[in-house]
């Protein structure tokens, strides 16, 4: 267990730590230490890590996630919550959405570790809790009621979201998602068959074909000033499945749009399409070229891109499984609606 200026401090690092290891993007994720039998710290909700004092870190009552003060705690504190009330040995959490982990759990599958060391570090299994709108009760919930069911797991899959990692202290909790990263690429990998290497290529370097009239074009239509192209293998894969595609991972709907249409580049009015599909999102794939960027600032460009290529490659994962259950429109348009009106302007 930690003092309360032992957690604060240790929970700050460990915000960085998820930043610089890429295990999130934005704000999203978080990270919380029991401070006694009756209360934990956790981050604060839409705020940068990077900015995080310790008084931003916020105290909430275990029993009913109640809080004091001004700075709203994390949406995913009742998460937090269930694991301290179901697991005494835990005193560190952190709640990544980390690449591979977050894949192999959109297939709804759980996972067990391969050698007695991995077994001894994740638990028996890795289990997967239900999907739920992120930051809400039910979600929290579906997460209380897996830890219950699996007492021994250190890990949780959160269905289409990321994924729960738990410790004695923050060393042993990253030590887990450090764990579970590896053996799920290596999962991954095993079944693509393929270079996972990103690539985003300004907008000015688009192929002769398309370059300065098709970004001239969305930037007329919609406004938006940053445009690029993301032609990472996964991506591409993707593009070539010619359909319509929608989200599988809820960051996906959230910083991208609903639905994510591939275009034929030779097809007429292509351009103008391309330009009107980016109003209410921020992704167009085209066909056989990969997918099409559009963003208000230059900062959003790399962060679509991360939950572009992380939901592609949950696509193409699914695909080789056997399939999984990609969000229904109703809940991919309610969080597009809510990270444009709420969360989106915490980050301005």
């Amino acid at each position: 267990m930690y003092s309360r200026e032992e957690a604060a401090k240790k929970i700050i690092e460990s915000g960085l730590m998820l930043v610089e290891r890429g295990l999130i993007a934005r704000t999203w994720g978080n990270i919380s230490a029991r401070v006694s039998d009756t209360e934990f710290m956790i981050t604060p909700s839409g705020m940068a890590y990077d900015k995080l004092t310790p008084e931003m870190i916020v105290t909430c009552k275990i029993e009913d996630c109640s809080y004091e003060g001004d700075i709203k705690p994390s949406g995913e504190k009742l998460a937090h919550a269930v694991a301290y009330q179901n697991r005494p040995d835990v005193d560190f959490i952190v709640h990544t959405h980390q690449l591979y982990g977050t894949v192999a759990g959109c297939v709804g599958r759980s996972l067990r570790g391969r050698t007695d060391e991995e077994k001894r570090i994740l638990g028996y299994r890795v289990p997967v809790a239900k999907y739920a709108i992120s930051a809400t009760a039910p979600l929290g919930r579906n997460v209380g009621e897996c830890i219950k069911k699996h007492p021994e797991s250190n890990a949780i899959f959160m269905k289409a979201h990321g994924v729960l990692c738990m410790g004695k202290d923050a060393e042993e909790a990253f030590l887990v998602s450090k764990t579970l990263e590896k053996i799920c690429r290596d999962l991954i990998r095993k079944n693509l068959f393929m270079s996972t290497a990103s690539r985003v290529i300004p907008a000015e370097k688009l192929p002769e074909w398309s370059a300065a009239d098709l970004v001239d074009t969305i930037k007329q239509v919609t406004g938006k000033e940053h445009v690029a192209f993301d032609h990472s293998e996964v991506v591409l894969r993707c593009s070539l499945l010619g359909r319509t595609l929608a989200p599988i991972i809820d960051d996906m709907a959230q910083i991208g749009g609903v639905s994510f249409v591939s275009l034929d580049p030779l097809s007429e009015d292509f351009m103008l399409l391309a330009a009107e599909e980016l109003l209410q999102k921020t992704v167009v794939f085209i066909k056989g070229y990969g997918a099409v960027i559009a963003t208000e600032t230059e900062d959003d460009i790399e962060a679509v891109s991360i939950v572009l290529e992380k939901n592609c490659m949950a696509e193409l994962f699914a695909k080789a499984k056997g399939g999984a259950k990609h969000l229904t429109r109703p809940d991919a348009w309610f969080q597009r609606r809510n990270y444009v009106k709420n969360y989106s302007k915490l980050m301005k």
